[in-house]
C-alpha cells in the first residue's frame, strides 16, 4: 500500500500519520509497515534539541495506525480505537534518519476487542514491543 492506500484506510494525517508504506498486508491477521523518522519532525525540537530521541509514544501510536491497517483490510467496521497498552518495553532509543518496521499481529478477539502483538525494529534490532488493544 502507497501513501494514499493507506489514507483511504485510517483516518490519520499528517503531522500525526506515523506509516508511510505497507509492506505486507494478511487482512485481520498481520500487517509489516514502514515510516522513515527524519529530523524535521516536530517533536525533535523539544525532545531533546542536544539529543534528538524519538519520544516512545509514537512508537505506539505507529503500532496502533498499523494495527488499524490491517483490521481495518479484513472489513472491521468504525475507525479502530486505542483501548489498551500493555506490557509495552522502549529496548532502544530512535534517532533522527532511522527507519522503523512496525510489524502487528492479531493474537485473539473477545467481543469488539482484538488484542494485538507488535514489534518496532530498526536495521533488524527490535527498539520496542507490546501488545495493544484495540476496540472498534
Amino acid at each position: 500500500m502507497d501513501r494514499g492506500e493507506i489514507e483511504r484506510a485510517i483516518p490519520h494525517r499528517d503531522p500525526f500519520l506515523w506509516i508511510d508504506r505497507v509492506e505486507m498486508l494478511e487482512p485481520g491477521v498481520r500487517c509489516v509497515a514502514w515510516k522513515f523518522v527524519g529530523l524535521q519532525h516536530p517533536a525533535f525540537a523539544g525532545h531533546f534539541p542536544s539529543k534528538p530521541i524519538l519520544p516512545g509514544v509514537f512508537l505506539i501510536e505507529a503500532m496502533a495506525q498499523t494495527a488499524g491497517v490491517m483490521l481495518g483490510s479484513a472489513g472491521q467496521r468504525g475507525v479502530p480505537l486505542l483501548a489498551a497498552v500493555n506490557r509495552f518495553k522502549f529496548l532502544k532509543p530512535v534517532t533522527p534518519g532511522q527507519e522503523l518496521r512496525i510489524e502487528t499481529k492479531k493474537l485473539t478477539d473477545a467481543g469488539a476487542m482484538a488484542y494485538i502483538e507488535g514489534t518496532v525494529t530498526v536495521d533488524g534490532e527490535i527498539v520496542a514491543r507490546g501488545e495493544l488493544v484495540v476496540s472498534a
